[in-house]
Parts: structure tokens; C-alpha cells; sequence
């Protein structure tokens, strides 16, 4: 009868062993693929992170080789590295006013569809358009001087004199460009502010007319 108990607890405890020994194997396998799993994750990351400053740094890329190209083909010739970024402050400025005069016909549309009088706003609106491109010409103008080659400070009293000369020109014309930039802003900002004077009559118009409607109601 002990013989028969011995053995059986012999079993059981056998069994028990077994069960422990795979819950600890099993626990052990799931760790480790637990940890593969954040390791590759890690790595998923960092590749995408990879890829994403690739990403920017070529839509950065071609920006400015859109810029570039505006630029080059309205002289028609290449500006280096230095010279383009000068010319790429007065291009972006430019542009902004272009985008703002987009807004603005946005704007005078509704209002017309609103049957509310942006005649003059129209005609400032014009007047604006007309500066933005007289900006442009400056603009090409300062792009052309730009493309010339400055000679080095040297002791060659000619060169020196040339170089005087050369950068004499650049500057005037840079100087030039931002005032037309400048105009044109100018003209834009009065034909805003035309038509919130148009607004405002339109508001002052109606409230009259309620007046006048309630009093005669009365």
C-alpha cells in the first residue's frame, strides 16, 4: 500500500515538475519574443524617422530649385549660390503679394455676389496689380547685375575700380526693388482697406433701412 502511495505521489510530483519546467520555458520564449518585438519596432522607427528627413530635405530641395528656375528664366542665365539667395528674398516677397492679391479678388467676388459696391476697390486692386509687376521688373533688373562676375579686391587699381563700380550698381538696385516691393504693399493695403470701408457702409445701410422699416412699422 505505501509502495502503491510512493509511486503515485512519485508520479504526480513528476507531473508537476514537467508543468513548471514548460510554464518557465514558455514564460521565457514570450519574454524574449516580447523584446524582439520591441527591438523591431525600435528599428521600424528609426528607418521611418530616416525616411522622413530624406523626405523634407528634398521637398526643400526642390522649393528652392523652383525658385531657382523662376529666376534664372526670367534672366535666362545662372546665378551661384550667394546671389540666388539675395535674389530669393525679394522673389518670396513678391510672391506673398501675388498671394495676397488672390485672397483679396476672393474676397471682391463674394462681396459682389453680395451685391455690395467694390468698384473702387477694383480700381485700387488694379492699381496694385500694376506695382507687383513693375516689382518683377526691378526684380529682373537686380537678377541681371547679379549674374555678372565681381572681380576680387586686388592691387590692380582697374579691377578694384570695376569691382567699385559693379557692387555700386548691385546696391542701387537692390534699393530699387524694395521700394517697388514696398509700393506695391502700400497698394495693396489701401485696397484692404477700401473694402472695409465698403463693409462697413454696406453694415451702416442695412441698419438704417431696419430703422427706417420699425419706425414706419410703429
Amino acid at each position: 500500500m505505501k509502495k502503491t502511495y510512493l509511486l503515485s505521489s512519485i508520479i504526480i510530483l513528476t507531473i508537476l515538475l514537467s508543468r513548471v519546467a514548460s510554464a518557465e520555458i514558455y514564460s521565457t520564449t514570450t519574454i524574449d519574443a516580447i523584446k524582439q518585438t520591441i527591438i523591431n519596432i525600435k528599428q521600424q522607427a528609426t528607418e521611418q524617422k530616416e525616411i522622413l528627413k530624406e523626405q523634407i530635405a528634398s521637398g526643400t530641395a526642390n522649393t528652392q530649385q523652383e525658385l531657382k528656375s523662376s529666376i534664372e528664366i526670367r534672366i535666362g542665365k545662372k546665378l551661384d549660390t550667394q546671389k540666388l539667395k539675395i535674389a530669393n528674398v525679394f522673389e518670396n516677397s513678391i510672391q506673398n503679394l501675388k498671394d495676397l492679391i488672390s485672397r483679396i479678388e476672393s474676397r471682391i467676388s463674394k462681396m459682389e455676389a453680395s451685391n455690395i459696391d467694390v468698384s473702387a476697390s477694383k480700381n485700387l486692386l488694379d492699381i496694385a496689380k500694376i506695382n507687383v509687376t513693375l516689382a518683377e521688373t526691378e526684380l529682373t533688373n537686380l537678377a541681371k547685375l547679379l549674374v555678372q562676375e565681381v572681380p576680387s579686391f586686388s592691387t590692380s587699381t582697374i579691377k578694384n575700380t570695376e569691382r567699385r563700380i559693379i557692387l555700386k550698381n548691385i546696391n542701387s538696385q537692390s534699393e530699387k526693388t524694395k521700394s517697388a516691393i514696398k509700393t506695391a504693399h502700400k497698394s495693396i493695403i489701401e485696397t484692404v482697406a477700401s473694402l472695409k470701408v465698403g463693409l462697413l457702409k454696406e453694415k451702416e445701410a442695412a441698419s438704417t433701412s431696419d430703422t427706417v422699416s420699425t419706425s414706419t412699422n410703429n
